[in-house]
This record gives structure tokens, sequence and C-alpha cells, in this order.
């Protein structure tokens, strides 16, 4: 067969061959005078190491010396996954006995959707209760010996102790303003009532059903797409689970709901992308495939990498898009957007200037200085504003046609 079609870049496509033939058995053809040691890192950066290492040592196509750095690699980041495994099941654990409520978010819930689960790698430990058990759950913590971590989110509280970084939410990320969030957080309010147990490495796992973790998922990866950015990784989540289910499945589960809150189209798009650059089924519920989308999709995963991670300050680009996701792309100017995704950060940090206007101004001022001061220090990375507003120009005119939040009932109106 081919390999992956539409993107001139033979490290991208590389790495998309390996991954899909490792989750779809996507037959992709590896090309030719490849520099594997650049597949190794851009594996890395998109956090598909482990897929990639194993369709590279069936090849047997490896120069020794990437060989051996790529398996250490592997192993190590299947290892962590495991150590997350195992945190997922002490919270379980911990949980139960105490009779709080949860489910697990992504990690080790989207992991059980991969051909082998403890192939996808693991980043924290994500997981929901509900708002009158963050405290109960909190003590729980505590008491094991977790400590909070004190910078501010507008979702979740950090706990951490040692290498173990637990995330615990009271509502998903990206759950939008205006009518869409009161939507969402209805359809989110019996979560845990719809929850299902499942086994997972040495215990259990309590887990959304497949309509909670399919919106989670949406509302996850729109939010760090107009944030600091997708990786690959991001999108493997997305197409194991909606091929796990059938296309009328789907439709029913799916298609009503996420057309009322302006993510139908966006749903399609991750699956055009998924079944064009990794072999996945395209289902028929996605409609026609507008491979021009999904190209500019893929190229802006590989532009960015998992988080950001390959463009130093990629999350301030946001400042200039979006107003954190929950509005989806900004209409309005962008320096308007910048001074409004200011004042969003300074109430965040300081919930008084959300009461008393007057306080912004030196939440400006104290926030930015703070930056520099920072970054003078080489604790931040230095914000390059040409290349910056040039990203953010780009990024805003691919994501507006993504139509995020629009409810296509009122578009049809």
């Amino acid at each position: 067969m081919q390999t992956p079609v539409g993107n001139t870049d033979p490290v991208a496509r590389a790495v998309l061959a390996l991954t899909g033939n490792e989750l779809f058995h996507a037959g992709w053809e590896l090309p030719e005078q490849t520099d594997w040691a650049a597949v190794f890192d851009e594996c890395g950066r998109q956090t598909v190491t482990v897929h990639g290492w194993k369709q590279a040592k069936i090849a047997g196509i490896l120069p020794e010396s990437v060989a051996h750095a790529w398996e250490e690699a592997a192993v190590g980041a299947a290892v962590h996954s495991l150590q997350v495994t195992w945190e997922h099941n002490d919270l379980d654990a911990r949980m139960r006995q105490a009779g709080i409520p949860y489910v697990v978010l992504k990690g080790s819930a989207s992991a059980r959707y991969y051909p082998e689960p403890l192939d996808r790698q693991m980043g924290d430990v994500d997981f929901l209760v509900k708002r009158e058990d963050m405290e109960r759950a909190g003590r729980l913590l505590e008491e094991a010996g977790f400590q909070p971590w004190e910078e501010k989110h507008i979702c979740h509280v950090v706990y951490r102790k040692g290498p173990a970084h637990l995330e615990m939410h009271f509502e998903p990320a990206g759950v939008p303003h205006g009518e869409a969030g009161e939507l969402v957080r209805g359809w989110m309010a019996d979560a845990m009532d719809c929850a299902r147990t499942i086994p997972c490495e040495q215990g259990y796992l309590s887990v959304p059903s497949d309509f909670h973790h399919g919106l989670v998922l949406l509302l996850h990866t729109s939010h760090h797409l107009l944030g600091e950015g997708i990786g690959l990784r991001h999108l493997c989540d997305w197409a194991v689970f909606s091929a796990s289910l059938s296309s009328d499945r789907f439709r029913e589960v799916f298609e009503k709901k996420l057309k009322r809150i302006g993510l139908w189209k966006f749903a399609c798009i991750l699956t055009w992308t998924s079944a064009r650059w990794l072999g996945s089924p395209l289902p028929e519920w996605a409609g026609r495939p507008e491979p021009r989308m999904a190209d500019a999709l893929i190229e802006d995963i590989f532009k960015g990498g998992n988080f950001g991670r390959k463009q130093e300050g990629k999350v301030y680009e946001s400042y200039l898009i979006s107003s954190r996701g929950k509005d989806g792309v900004g209409r309005i100017s962008m320096p308007r957007q910048f001074l409004r995704s200011l004042n969003e950060m300074v109430c965040t940090h300081w919930p008084a200037a959300g009461r008393i206007p007057l306080l912004l101004p030196a939440g400006w001022l104290f926030f930015c200085g703070r930056y520099l001061l920072r970054m003078a220090a080489g604790k931040r990375p230095p914000v390059r504003t040409g290349s910056l507003i040039q990203n953010a120009v780009q990024r805003k005119n691919l994501y507006t046609q993504f139509r995020l939040f629009e409810s296509e009932e009122r578009i049809s109106k």
C-alpha cells in the first residue's frame, strides 16, 4: 500500500505510517531514505514512542545506534505508563473505600480502547468527582500524603506525592461558556451514575460511559487545540475510541447532542484526519471527508508537537485566539482578545478582580512583570512577538473553520 498521503515531510510520514500500522494495521509503506534519528525524536515529541518502536522493530530497519536509544526510550515510557496505571488503581481503592463516586478522565480510560492498553503513553491521573465531594476527596488524598499544589486552575485541583501527579476535576477541561456549557454540565451530571467498573492491571477502575468519554475527549482536545496545541496522541485517543463504535451507534449516541453544542463538525474533522493519516476506518456518520481540512490539522499537529513541546511559548499564542477555548475561536480583534485573556488570567489568580475591576490594571502589571523577570532569569521561554502574532493568525484562520461551539441548530435557522 501507499504511505500516508498529503504531507511531503518524510519524517512526519514515517511517524504516521508507524503509528497507523500499529493501531490499525494500515499497511502503510515506510518512506525511503528516512532519517530514523529524526523519526525517533519526532515520535517522542508526539508521545507515540512505544507505537513507533514496536513497528520499527518489526520492520527491522533501524541503524544500531538509533535502535538502542529508541528501545531504551520505549521501555522507559512503558514503565512510566505502568506506574501511572498503578496510581490509577491506588486512587480507585481509596475512593471506593471512602464511598466517593468518581470516574477517570482520559489516561487509563482512553488506554482501554487501544489494542495494547499499556502502549498508550500516560501523563497524569485525571479524575472527576462531584462538586460536593471535592472537599472530602481532598482530605482523603491529604491523609494519604498528597499535597495540594498552589497554582490555580479553572476546573481542577492538583495533588502531588513524589512522582505521582493527580488532577481532581469538578468538571472536564474545555467546558464552554453560555448555553453550550450548561448543556455539557447537565449531560455530565450523571457521569458517575453511568460509570463502568473495569479491571485494570492489579485492580479496578471507574471509567465513563461511551457518551461521557467521547464528550470529554472532544472537550479536552478542543481546549488544548486552542491553547498550547495538541499532539498525535490526542488524535490517536479519538481514533481508537471512535473506531470502537459502529456508525449507527455513534450517530445514535452523539449526533444530536454534538450538533447542539457545536462539536459535531470537529468530531468529523478528527475522524477524517485519523482515517487519512492513520488508516483508521472512515465511518458513514462522518460524511464526505474534506482532505484540505485533515491536511491542515495534521500539519498543525506536527508543527507544534504534544502540548506545544516543539514551539517554546506556543501557549501564549492562545491569548490572541480564544478565551481559554471556552468560546471557541474569538470573533473579536486580536488586541481585544489579548486584553480579555489577560483579564481572565488575573481573575483566576485574584478572584477579587472579578468583583473590583479597578484591580485588573494592577494585575496586568504584576503578572506581565513577573513573567518578564522569570524570562530574564531563564525560567520562562522568551516571547518573540513577531512570530507569535504570525503563528496566532495562522492558527486562528484554521480553527475558525472548525466552528467550535457554534450550534448547528442556530446556524440552520
